[in-house]
């Protein structure tokens, strides 16, 4: 193993033990009663609306040669990120509680606080366009789309205190922010058009500090104190996310005409840690599962830790 290889490794190790580190401070400052969810909940509206949308600006410089072929990510974005929460409302529509649950954790991926800090080192301009194309569609789905699907598909059984119509839900995509700010990150890129200093380097000071918060906020709602029905629960979604994402994966690598580097980034998104707007919705419609999902979330990033890792000690094979 080459120099080089080993410092990827090296980097990869780090950002995974920094994410767990960031975890851990949220949990105890909880713990000691230094903050409550209460602030989680009020930052979580500062990573949504500010630090998250600076760090993706802050990722867009250079020109490259956007290919017609690469606007394909954005329908293979929608098909998964419309399938996994699909699949959890057919295994769970007859229990809508649990189905509700199911579906906010199983659709949208953590690609601005994970994939992309995670990735950086190896990032090329064309991979960085790639991740900014498949969040386009992500961003609409953890941003309110999911949210809206679970509900509006267990009406019937699942009283979330909120009408679901074709307003609120173009009501609920239209702060998707992330999505807005992937557009013009794609578009700057591609064009050349280079941010001002005077504005760029702002926008990058803020946004690096998304995943500090994003982590942290998503600590403070932790809670190991789960009995056995809550360890079933989480223990069965992440096989149903992990598995998902490993035959998607599998398509996305055999399948796709892409380069080694664009399919890569794309393998790579797939086994993303579960978004981590996922507590905060549970928060918002389902209070008894708030604390689970915090747990799975967790757990979802402690998984795609080390799969991600593994993806980026092994870069070198894939890329060539």
């Amino acid at each position: 193993m080459n120099n080089n290889n080993v410092k990827k490794m090296s980097d990869s190790l780090i950002n995974a033990y920094t994410v767990i580190l960031i975890f851990l401070f949220g949990y105890f400052f909880k713990r000691f009663k230094l903050v409550s969810i209460k602030t989680a909940r009020d930052l979580s509206y500062v990573v949504m609306y500010v630090t998250l949308p600076c760090a993706i600006l802050g990722g867009s410089s250079g020109e490259i040669d956007l290919q017609t072929s690469m606007f394909f990510i954005l329908p293979l974005s929608f098909i998964v990120g419309l399938v996994l929460p699909l699949i959890g409302y057919f295994l769970y529509r007859k229990q809508p509680d649990r189905c509700v649950y199911t579906m906010l954790n199983l659709g949208g991926f953590n690609i601005g606080n994970f994939v992309l800090p995670f990735m950086q080192s190896i990032l090329s301009p064309e991979g960085f366009i790639a991740l900014c194309l498949f969040d386009v569609i992500n961003a609409f789905f953890c941003f309110g789309g999911v949210y809206c699907l679970a509900l509006y598909l267990n009406r019937k059984g699942f009283d979330s205190g909120e009408k679901i119509d074709l307003k609120k839900i173009l009501i609920e995509l239209a702060k998707s922010i992330t999505s807005y700010c992937c557009i013009l990150s794609v578009a700057l890129s591609a064009t050349g058009v280079v941010m001002p200093k005077e504005i760029l380097e702002p926008v990058k000071l803020i946004g690096s500090s998304n995943t500090f918060l994003c982590m942290f906020v998503i600590g403070v709602a932790l809670n190991f104190d789960m009995n056995f029905a809550g360890i079933k629960r989480i223990l069965t979604m992440l096989f149903l996310r992990y598995g998902s994402a490993f035959v998607i994966a599998i398509m996305i690598w055999t399948l796709l005409p892409f380069s080694p580097m664009v399919r890569f980034v794309l393998v790579a998104i797939t086994f993303a840690p579960i978004t981590s707007l996922a507590p905060i919705t549970a928060i918002r419609c389902l209070p008894q599962f708030a604390e689970d999902s915090a747990n799975l979330n967790m757990m979802s990033v402690i998984t795609s830790v080390i799969i991600i890792t593994m993806l980026n000690a092994s870069a070198p094979l894939f890329l060539g």
